[in-house]
């Protein structure tokens, strides 16, 4: 007889089945890691957007992150004109959440702002970048989603052939799932986000399955909201002090 044990821990859900003569299955492993399977061909694309804020060069960040697209941003912002602020709109799922955390860890360094605009889906990884985005002057975070955007977190499913697996192989996939939980809470608090996001990480989805984002819940993250029906930015409330 078999019986099933369930473990939890910061990251989520770990299901290992058992037998009895101490042989460990793992049937499944159900992991919060908001990474979007990759739908699109291709890397990140960019290009530039001409708005009606003149001082600004506005940049629209479509498709999904790949490894290298890192870099890549960082190029294609180093070629832009110079003597303009730079704005970042955002319309992109699925990829690489470490290449994600370096674009955003590049455009709060180099006082980019970030936009999820009109109508626009910001799915894992990209509402890290997102929260990366930051005041060209004073470098604290500058960001904003439209009430008609969506900001969306993921989860993916990863499912492990049927044999013996040992209690090393379980505690390895443990590990790793937590170095992933703590990277994204030190990039959270390199770029001054709050950490409350990791809330949404943690959370068991099934495959494919998004979990969007209210309004509310969008501002409790300390993100403004664009109210497209009044035209005025709707700001977080001030962290309550006691």
């Amino acid at each position: 007889m078999r019986r099933r044990l369930h473990l939890r821990n910061s990251a989520g859900q770990v299901w290992l089945r058992a037998g009895t003569r101490r042989r460990r299955r793992i049937g499944m492993i159900c992991l919060s890691l908001a990474l979007l399977p990759a739908t699109e061909a291709g890397a990140v694309n960019l290009e530039t957007k001409e708005t009606p804020d003149k001082a600004a060069t506005t940049i629209v960040l479509t498709g999904h992150i790949e490894a290298g697209d890192g870099l890549k941003v960082r190029g294609y912002v180093g070629g832009l004109p110079q003597g303009k602020s730079i704005v970042a709109y955002l319309a992109f799922g699925g990829g690489v959440r470490s290449e994600a955390m370096s674009i955003g860890r590049f455009f709060h360094q180099a006082g980019v702002r970030t936009v999820v605009p009109k109508g626009a889906r910001c799915i894992s990884p990209c509402p890290l970048v997102l929260v990366g985005g930051s005041d060209p002057v004073t470098k604290k975070g500058s960001y904003l989603k439209y009430s008609s955007a969506r900001i969306g977190f993921s989860g993916m499913t990863l499912s492990f052939p049927d044999k013996v697996y040992t209690a090393a192989d379980l505690d390895n996939a443990v590990a790793g799932v937590q170095t992933d939980i703590l990277q994204i809470a030190d990039y959270l608090q390199a770029v001054g986000a709050k950490r409350d996001m990791l809330r949404f990480y943690e959370s068991v989805l099934k495959p494919n399955e998004v979990r969007y984002l209210s309004d509310e819940e969008t501002l409790d993250l300390g993100i403004p909201v664009m109210d497209e029906g009044t035209g005025k930015v709707i700001e977080p409330l001030p962290a309550q002090r006691y």
